[in-house]
């Protein structure tokens, strides 16, 4: 018989004490606050908010471009609204999804956008003269200001203004030839900001032909791309800073011509002569392992490369002319090739590619001093490309004389020439298959025929006496 054992009721499970009750949330809260802390989403930085121009006026068919970023939470919420005579009118309206994953992920779903806000005012009311306000709120993911996330305002003040430019053509009869220039005298309003002549896809911007006078009057020298049709439209432009466009036509007769026809045969020693070396002196080329394809890429997209470089070095030409009388030609110098022949390259008997020579090829004697054309003021002075040892010269209004494959430099940019100064001597350097110049004008990155500006008549009725028509006189070059 089991002796007597007295009732014990079941031990109860052991409760945790009430301080180590309430750190466990806590703890478990702080853990979760560090987690998203070491992912940056405490990051305090907002997002990005900007216009692609700066304004004080919009038009009837405004452009503006609106584009947010935000590259640590992502955008969270973006809005746009104009006002117009106390009334409000939305422009955007766009809410982001943000991280998944209990918001421990870093960033949204979105990190930037981007709208034509300019559309968006056109076609949201009827536009009419008068003030408004543009007002755009970007927020991101961020935990900052109690998870409502870091906050962007951009706010413009400008005046809705449609009314056009005034625009007329002051000057007579134009005559332009194929590859050929021109310059035409015109007016514009005093809010005109940009004006020149658009030639097909071109456009060529015009200057104040009496700075110290009447600033409405302009002139433009404009080119009439050897490549293009027969019948290019040609018109003057004005544009205000609301971006109102103005058109005037000019009354102007067209030549066409046409260019010479060009075969080169290329041989084996001359390509493995000045291509390894031009590949050498451009490290963005890479060797496709073959001598045609690497002429090929020389010959087409470096040529490019090439007159692109010329057109952005345009666009630092000072607004004045930096000469006064015609252009020169090399002195005793030979022409080999035209302007704008249009040649055929053939290689083992076969057609390999076609390419226009945009200048004159200049003979004479080896190393020969190189003069220039013109004053004006260096603009580039090193290697490029094609054209090898190359000195370009600025003289104002966006025309530039090029000189290449030249053996040597004797000038660097930044330097003032005077017409007839030696910039350096003739080589081979480059595309070249022996010592001469390559001479090119470019007006604005077009390249046009320089015959006429080494004609002092031409210079002298078409450009110097045109320009000062609007003063009662003229100015006159050396004939």
């Amino acid at each position: 018989m089991k002796p007597f054992q007295p009732f014990r009721r079941p031990a109860s499970p052991r409760r945790l004490p009430l301080p180590i009750l309430w750190a466990l949330p806590l703890g478990a809260f702080l853990l979760w606050c560090l987690l998203a802390l070491w992912l940056g989403r405490w990051e305090g930085q907002p997002p990005k908010v900007s216009l692609d121009r700066d304004f004080s006026a919009l038009g009837k068919d405004p452009s503006l471009v609106l584009e947010v970023e935000d590259g640590q939470t992502g955008l969270k919420q973006l809005s746009a609204v104009l006002e117009v005579e106390g009334q409000s009118f939305p422009l955007i309206d766009r809410d982001y999804p943000g991280p998944w994953l209990l918001y421990f992920q870093r960033s949204g779903a979105q990190s930037s956008a981007r709208f034509d806000l300019g559309e968006m005012i056109a076609s949201s009311h009827p536009i009419r003269e008068g003030p408004a306000r543009l007002s755009i709120t970007a927020s991101d993911h961020s935990y900052r200001r109690f998870f409502a996330g870091n906050q962007a305002r951009l706010q413009r003040d400008f005046t809705f203004d449609i009314r056009p430019p005034t625009l007329e053509a002051l000057s007579a009869q134009h005559y332009v030839t194929q590859g050929g220039s021109a310059c035409v005298l015109y007016r514009v309003g005093e809010d005109t900001e940009v004006s020149g002549v658009r030639v097909g896809s071109d456009f060529f911007p015009g200057y104040a032909a009496d700075p110290d006078g009447d600033k409405q009057v302009r002139f433009c020298i404009f080119g009439y791309r050897y490549d293009l049709g027969p019948n290019p439209e040609m018109k003057l432009v004005a544009v205000d800073a609301a971006g109102n466009r103005s058109e005037a036509r000019f009354r102007y007769k067209l030549f066409p011509r046409k260019f010479r026809q060009r075969t080169i045969r290329l041989s084996s020693a001359f390509l493995q002569q000045v291509v390894p070396a031009i590949l050498n002196q451009n490290p963005q080329l890479s060797s496709q392992g073959d001598l045609v394809k690497d002429f090929l890429q020389i010959n087409d997209g470096l040529r490019q490369a090439n007159h692109d470089k010329i057109k952005q070095l345009s666009s630092q030409s000072e607004p004045q002319f930096l000469w006064t009388e015609a252009f020169a030609q090399l002195s005793r110098s030979k022409v080999e090739s035209l302007f704008a022949d249009h040649r055929t390259y053939l290689y083992e008997g076969r057609e390999i590619d076609r390419q226009d020579h945009v200048g004159f090829d200049l003979s004479v004697v080896k190393h020969y001093p190189i003069e220039a054309s013109n004053d004006g003021v260096v603009r580039y002075a090193d290697l490029l490309g094609i054209y090898g040892n190359t000195i370009l010269v600025d003289h104002g209004c966006g025309l530039l004389s090029l000189y290449g494959h030249l053996s040597s430099i004797a000038v660097e940019a930044g330097d003032r020439v005077g017409k007839g100064q030696v910039l350096g001597r003739s080589g081979a350097t480059g595309l070249a298959a022996g010592d001469h110049l390559h001479f090119g004008l470019f007006l604005h990155g077009i390249p046009v025929n320089p015959t006429e500006w080494w004609d002092p008549k031409w210079i002298r009725e078409r450009v110097l006496d045109r320009i000062g028509e609007h003063k009662g006189g003229s100015a006159t070059a050396e004939s």
